[in-house]
């Protein structure tokens, strides 16, 4: 792990969150960015800015190249809920959860020496 990043308490459901992490799992930095630009959702802007908050501390505090940064890990789990009211049938209130998310993010180099075997033991 090379750098780490997480945001909390966003007002926005994990599953929603999900939809977007999910595309961009195991990717390199240029190629989630360019996801992350096509895509429609709004937790779209959330996990952008979460990326260049890792991918900046991975330059600043390990001295990485940003093309050898890929994302290792990325997690969205479900942060606390509040409750809110809102009338129903026959004077009866139902409940209306909002959801919030708790976002992490790591970033790990490309492993070169891992490539570079393989390209040897293809030689052979």
């Amino acid at each position: 792990m090379i750098s780490k990043a997480s945001v909390k308490f966003v007002r926005i459901s994990p599953r929603k969150v999900r939809y977007v992490i999910d595309l961009i799992r195991k990717k390199k930095v240029s190629e989630a960015r360019g996801i992350l630009t096509g895509s429609p959702r709004r937790a779209r802007e959330i996990v952008e800015k979460l990326l260049n908050q890792a991918v900046d501390a991975a330059v600043r505090n390990s001295r990485a190249d940003v093309q050898n940064l890929f994302i290792s890990r990325i997690t969205a789990d479900g942060g606390p809920s509040m409750s809110r009211f809102r009338a129903a049938s026959m004077g009866r209130a139902s409940v209306i959860k909002k959801r919030t998310s708790h976002i992490q993010l790591e970033l790990d180099l490309i492993k070169q020496n891992a490539v570079s075997a393989k390209k040897l033991v293809r030689a052979k």
